[in-house]
């Protein structure tokens, strides 16, 4: 009967911090996608998501730590099956995060305490921010804060200016018609549009004909001269 009421009690345990695990897995995913996708975050509205988390973890820790929820680390968990294959129905219970449930990331999957490394650099973190003084905190945050401010004003001021210009731009009269263009490069390429022009026919000059240049040659010449014989006596000649 102990064991009977003892495994009720672990299966309602274990639904209820699965559902407080949904409601924080959700939270982180909502921040997540934050981060990534809006342009005007800053920081407040950071901390506010911050804030929901750390209370999601709170309220887990406080469901893991009820008197009606029995004591954990009394119970261990072991793989029953290893296999290098792909495994649909983890694949489903994963969303698609888990493949596979092999040798090699079981002790990944079924860790209590982080990487030795990374809790060892988590420790110096959490030393070095204990170490700084409530106050310089506060001016730190306060100056962190401005800066972000200023910085998302100098960026939208931008954004608006270009956006100013393109507007203009596009406002401005078209220098150029795309008809007008595809119209004159169809008459340059095919004489589309293009009306044939007569003009006045020049007269040509013909040279005379050698028939003509002959009969000129020919024709009798008017000076007469008078042709005495070299052995004619001169009449004074002695």
């Amino acid at each position: 009967m102990a064991s009977e009421r003892e495994a009720k009690q672990l299966e309602s345990a274990t639904d209820a911090l699965s559902g407080r695990v949904t409601e924080l897995k959700s939270s982180l995913g909502q921040l997540i996608l934050k981060l990534e996708t809006d342009p005007t975050l800053n920081w407040h509205s950071f901390l506010d998501s911050y804030a929901l988390i750390s209370g999601q973890m709170n309220s887990l820790l406080k469901t893991m730590k009820h008197e009606k929820t029995p004591s954990l680390k009394k119970y261990i968990t072991l793989p029953l099956l290893l296999s290098p294959d792909r495994d649909e129905e983890l694949l489903k219970i994963t969303e698609h995060r888990v493949q596979t449930f092999s040798h090699d990331l079981i002790p990944d999957y079924l860790r209590t305490r982080p990487d030795p490394e990374i809790e060892n650099r988590h420790g110096g973190y959490e030393q070095r921010a204990a170490g700084v003084v409530a106050d310089q905190q506060s001016k730190q945050l306060s100056v962190m804060d401005k800066i972000t401010r200023d910085t998302l004003k100098l960026i939208t001021r931008e954004r608006e200016e270009m956006d100013a210009k393109s507007a203009g731009r596009n406002e401005q009269e078209k220098s150029q018609s795309m008809e007008d263009t595809s119209a004159l490069l169809a008459a340059i390429n095919h004489g589309k549009g293009l009306k044939a022009v007569v003009g006045p026919t020049l007269a040509t000059r013909h040279s005379p004909a050698p028939a003509a240049m002959a009969q000129v040659s020919k024709a009798p010449s008017t000076i007469k001269t008078n042709i005495k014989a070299a052995n004619q006596v001169h009449p004074y000649q002695r």
